[in-house]
């Protein structure tokens, strides 16, 4: 596996940056079928677990079949959950899955006494950990206050010693996860000062923007409210996801919730559900500004509507327990405002009052919502049907079919209810084409590197797939220093800087073809005009005249405040090939400059390159100590050798790799080497073997037992 990317952003940490979920288990389908395929079971693989999983521990709390089932449904198939493969975010789907497995694991471990739980709890945390840091967090916080309610609440007849001493094993399981996690939790925490969000997101707003606010809420009732991507019309930036919860399955939640004997057990659910619900909010309330100040690295995150994956959990619970109880004639009472009701809201959506509602809130987005007039009025439709369904089952049908055949029939409502909201959002599509421009390009030997301008011809990180390596990308957890160089994350200020090009060894320049494209760049000369790409649109191809180098000698430095470095890098005077310019944190002390030194007569050339590892020969040998200046991002786990000694690597002109140079020096070796995921991996495997240990034991002294 690569540790150091050079394919995107101009290097990173592949492992630190979290680059996906590198190490969840599913990786090791990548090996065996092809990416698609292994990308299409994982969601499928987790969308049964999910459910399975929310199942088991209904029926573990005394639900029957048949409540089970819709909550394993409700949780599965909420919005949120389901919408996870149009943006692409299996790492969540991973996260979500093992809530409830979490949760479980607890119930077996403080509640029932069997000691399957801890090693189920230590391997559930380990997993979530490995699949989403951010919804690894609301669950660990969800599971500690799970934790205190069993022991609280449902420990029977256990003394306060026994209590504890459980307790203290949960947590040791816990811990036991994050050693499993230690191979991607170390390298994280060490890329954590070097990341975009080092000195928090941008501040309270930016750690509450795409937190839901409140003109999504009516999506908790009803499918396609706000809309999603181009009929999105809420506040946020843009939006790829569902939050409908399912009419029919919120009705009996709230049945769930009034069970007069697990009353102790709804408060708890339901002061986690609500203190989730507003962490989720985010800014809508003023919870969050309390939350963002106290609670650790909340401060370097976004986007907490994510943590709504607890809510809809919660909800899913509270469904099956309002199923139990429907199923067996209580409630009756209230299904018939639940028909009328339902009825009320289908016959609002196909009025098109909801719709005027929706372009009412849209304000400046009215265009939008008045594009998602048609979705809104088949969501509200379907929605209240649903519910109108529903509650004709468990209300006047209630006498005339059996328990089982209401159940069933219950079943399919909420399961086609909810399936009716999520199928817009399991799309899929074909795997990147080849095309001419591709081909041409990737005919080069390495290293060099492609600008392709954020939202250019080709999309996102699409050259990857053809081992192309580019200037830019996405990731989002690309280097800090990378990003003010280029002038601010998504901001790109100093694109048309073409000393900077040089600087990152720019050969080729890919553009859209049309009337409104860039005809000609200094430097460069047209090799492809107009040339289909696999998407349907068409490119130019610009190549270097002159290859730019990926190594450079350099003759002198200067130190300089970290403020004045950019903006002295971007002016047009600067010559990269005769001075490096050093923040004032780097261990480096210069020879103080008397003039602008000349141009170093030693060159550089790279004679061996390969992800994370390069041999630099430089003949003729420098005649005085100078600096090696590497077109890639400077990043503490390179590891410099100068003719065989050990030597610093740098951060200079920035963001790139410097060394410096004794005089006469013949060859530099770089290499991408973390001492944090070495102990990392070692800790994983123990705690791996740790776990396996006291499964062998606990079956063992079981089987013992039994004996």
């Amino acid at each position: 596996m690569r540790r150091g990317e050079t394919e995107i952003c101009c290097g990173l940490s592949l492992i630190a940056s979290r680059t996906g979920d590198v190490f969840y288990p599913t990786w090791l389908l990548r090996l065996l079928i092809p990416v698609t395929a292994a990308g299409n079971l994982s969601f499928f693989v987790h969308y049964i677990l999910a459910g399975l999983c929310t199942y088991v521990l209904l029926r573990r709390r005394q639900v029957g079949w048949t409540g089970s089932v819709i909550g394993g449904l409700a949780y599965e198939l909420s919005g949120l959950i389901a919408s996870y493969p149009s943006p692409g975010h299996d790492g969540k789907l991973f996260a979500s899955t093992m809530l409830p497995l979490m949760l479980l694991a607890l119930v077996l471990a403080l509640r029932d006494r069997r000691w399957q739980g801890y090693p189920l709890l230590a391997a559930a945390t380990g997993l979530t950990l490995l699949g989403h840091f951010q919804l690894a967090y609301y669950s660990l916080i969800v599971a500690g206050l799970f934790a205190l309610y069993l022991t609280l609440e449902e420990a029977g007849t256990s003394g306060a010693g026994e209590r504890v001493l459980r307790l203290g094993l949960a947590l040791a399981a816990v811990l036991v996860g994050f050693g499993i996690a230690a191979i991607q939790i170390l390298p994280f925490f060490e890329y954590i000062p070097y990341s975009p969000r080092a000195e928090g997101y941008h501040g309270f707003e930016g750690s509450t923007s795409f937190a839901i606010p409140w003109n999504h809420v009516p999506e908790f009732f009803l499918k396609n409210f706000v809309g999603a991507r181009e009929t999105y019309w809420g506040s946020n930036q843009l939006k790829f996801h569902s939050e409908y919860l399912g009419l029919p399955v919120l009705v009996l939640a709230t049945l769930g919730i009034t069970a007069p004997e697990r009353r102790r057990q709804v408060l708890w659910l339901a002061g986690i559900g609500l203190l989730l619900l507003l962490i989720s909010l985010g800014a809508a309330t003023p919870f969050y500004r309390v939350w963002w100040a106290l609670m650790p690295l909340v401060k370097k995150t976004r986007a907490p509507g994510m943590a709504f994956f607890v809510v809809a959990l919660v909800t899913a619970l509270f469904a099956g327990l309002g199923a139990d109880r429907a199923l067996r004639g209580e409630g009756k009472r209230v299904m018939t405002p639940a028909l009328i009701l339902g009825g009320i809201v289908a016959l609002l959506g196909v009025t098109g009052v909801l719709g005027h509602i929706a372009e009412g809130l849209a304000a400046a987005k009215a265009a939008a919502a008045d594009a998602n007039q048609s979705a809104i009025l088949w969501g509200a439709a379907s929605s209240g049907l649903a519910l109108a369904v529903a509650a004709a089952i468990l209300g006047p049908g209630a006498g005339r079919m059996t328990p089982r055949l209401g159940g069933l029939a219950l079943i399919v409502v909420i399961g086609t209810d909810l399936s009716l909201n999520a199928r817009q959002f399991w799309n899929y599509t074909k795997p990147y084409g080849r095309d001419q421009l591709l081909d041409r390009v990737a005919a080069t030997p390495p290293p060099f590197r492609v600008f392709n301008a954020p939202g250019g011809a080709y999309p996102g990180s699409a050259l990857m797939a053809f081992d192309i390596p580019e200037v830019f990308g996405y990731h989002g957890n690309e280097l800090r220093y990378y990003d003010d160089l280029w002038g601010g994350k998504n901001e790109w200020r100093n694109l048309g800087v073409l000393s900077l090009w040089d600087v990152w060894a720019v050969r080729y320049a890919i553009l859209p073809a049309g009337p409104r494209t860039i005809d000609s760049i200094p430097g460069f000369h047209r090799v492809l005009d107009s040339v289909p790409t696999f998407d349907g649109g068409r490119a130019n191809l610009f190549e270097r005249v002159t290859t730019p180098p990926y190594a450079r000698v350099v003759a002198g430095a200067v130190k300089a405040d970290s403020t004045t470095v950019v903006p002295t890098l971007v002016d047009p005077r600067m010559d990269f090939s005769r001075i490096i310019v050093f923040a004032n944190d780097q261990a480096v002390t210069p020879e103080p400059l008397k003039e602008m030194p000349a141009p170093s007569p030693s060159h550089a050339a790279v004679t061996a390159w390969q992800p994370g590892r390069m041999t630099i020969t430089l003949d003729p040998a420098p005649p005085k100590p100078s600096y090696l200046l590497v077109a890639e991002n400077w990043y503490p786990d390179w590891r410099a050798t100068v003719d065989g000694r050990a030597a610093h690597v740098l951060r200079g002109d920035y963001s790139l790799i410097s060394v410096v140079l004794p005089a006469g020096a013949k060859a530099v070796e770089l290499t991408f080497r973390s001492a944090l995921y070495d102990r990392g991996k070692t800790i994983t495997v123990a705690s791996l073997a740790l776990l396996l240990i006291a499964v062998l034991a606990g079956a063992v002294s079981r089987r013992a037992g039994h004996g």
